[in-house]
């Protein structure tokens, strides 16, 4: 985990010379879930649980450790259907893991059509985050692809060969980048007065 880690301490860094919108809520710490899967492909939701991680710990969340939340799943044998997890819901799993905030997400697409002379690739995500109250604080959806044509002629032929031959995963970070983008920094914003929370988003 030393690279997720350094990753996150590295956009932390990048962010602070752009203006950031703070949640403004006494939200600091979250749990992020493993992803719910509503795509054909089996291992989605493992494979885009460190993504999500990446971008929640980015924008200033402390995250409970993935080991921690692991164990969790498999004490309860839910690591053969993550969707399991629902059988409790964000007040408990708050409780549970004694955190602000849970991270709730769903790979809704991981898909790669190929029709003879047309390839396309496709990754969506879909997240919200919601405190400890059940509050919906932020909701957000993302997706990254590509798509090639042989019709384009001898590039189109290449482009196509290459598609397919590409891991749908190398898709995975910017679509959760997409997804997570409007997800305000964690807190409140240091430079501006305290005043009460705004409403929970609808």
């Amino acid at each position: 985990m030393r690279w997720f880690a350094a990753a996150a301490l590295a956009a932390l860094a990048a962010g602070c010379g752009s203006t950031r919108i703070y949640l403004d809520r006494d939200v600091t710490t979250a749990v992020v879930l493993w992803p719910l899967n509503d795509s054909n492909e089996r291992d989605a939701s493992s494979k885009m649980w460190k993504y999500v991680e990446y971008e929640v710990a980015a924008r200033g969340y402390a995250l409970v450790p993935r080991e921690v939340v692991e164990k969790f799943y498999q004490d309860k044998k839910f690591t053969g259907d993550p969707g399991q997890i629902k059988e409790y819901d964000t007040k408990e799993l708050a409780k549970i893991f004694n955190a602000d905030a849970v991270v709730w997400s769903n790979v809704a697409e991981w898909n790669r059509k190929t029709l003879v002379i047309y390839t396309s690739i496709n990754v969506k995500v879909e997240a919200e985050l919601r405190d400890r109250d059940d509050n919906v604080l932020w909701t957000g959806k993302g997706e990254h692809g590509a798509s090639t044509s042989a019709l384009s002629g001898k590039k189109g032929l290449r482009d196509t060969a290459g598609a397919l031959a590409t891991d749908i995963e190398n898709y995975a970070p910017q679509a959760a980048a997409n997804c997570f983008g409007s997800l305000p920094w964690a807190g409140w914003n240091p430079e501006a007065k305290r005043t009460e929370a705004p409403p929970p988003a609808k």
